[in-house]
């Protein structure tokens, strides 16, 4: 009688086996650790999860002026200067060697302001900022608070205007180096030359294109002389000397 009982149940488990084993011949022979895993879930599909792109990098707004030489730079800053500059044709550069504003002049200055990027860029007028140059000697620099009534919420993180603002703050005028510095004794009336038809760029260059306001004009009195004689303008000396 136990023969017979451990017979049918030796029997039933080999029935059992053979029937697993018709049923699911590869999963039972599959080596790894996968193993012994039904169907469905080793043959789905294994989905790509793409991540989120990136932030688009910034373009350098300076990309223009790294990649033309010193050269190509003054070419492009004194376009449009009266003469290029130069009070005859023998007035080289090099003969400005003792002179502190000569042409090329382009000190460092307290907060680095682009003209490239304000004008250029953000196609802001000349007289936006430089608000006295068609009605007063001076062309006037724009106050601190000027330029805080759009810093204060443009680009406000950027270390410049963290320099603005701790002027403002403090209640101080920003003290730029000047790049055009005429003698004592002679008088330049901005509202006169705007009036007359004669652009910023007869005597300062193309200001908007410089990432550095440099000296592109001598200022030298034969070359004023001789801007008035050719468009018949009173030579006098009480002109610009009084």
């Amino acid at each position: 009688m136990n023969r017979l009982v451990v017979s049918l149940g030796a029997l039933f488990f080999f029935l059992l086996l053979g029937a697993q084993l018709l049923s699911s011949p590869d999963e039972a022979f599959a080596g790894g650790p996968d193993a012994g895993k039904s169907a469905s879930s080793t043959s789905a599909p294994t989905s790509v999860v793409t991540p989120p792109p990136g932030p688009a990098p910034t373009p350098d707004p300076h990309a223009e002026f790294h990649s033309k030489s010193a050269e190509e730079l003054e070419k492009l800053y004194t376009r449009g200067v009266w003469r290029e500059g130069k009070a005859v044709f023998s007035d080289w550069k090099a003969l400005d060697v003792f002179l502190k504003y000569a042409r090329g002049y382009r000190p460092e200055q307290p907060i680095k302001f682009s003209h490239f990027i304000h004008v250029t860029k953000n196609q802001m007028e000349c007289t936006y900022c430089h608000s006295g140059v068609n009605k007063s000697h001076y062309a006037t620099i724009p106050s601190v608070e000027l330029c805080m009534g759009c810093h204060k919420l443009v680009k406000t993180d950027s270390p410049e205007i963290k320099k603005l603002k701790k002027y403002y703050d403090e209640k101080r005028p920003i003290e730029w180096a000047p790049v055009y510095n005429l003698p004592e004794h002679a008088h330049f009336n901005h509202e006169r030359h705007m009036k007359a038809g004669v652009g910023c760029q007869s005597c300062h260059g193309q200001v908007g294109k410089m990432e550095v306001v440099e000296k592109v004009s001598g200022l030298k009195m034969g070359w004023c002389v001789s801007c008035h004689r050719e468009r018949g303008v009173s030579i006098d000396c009480a002109t610009c000397h009084y």
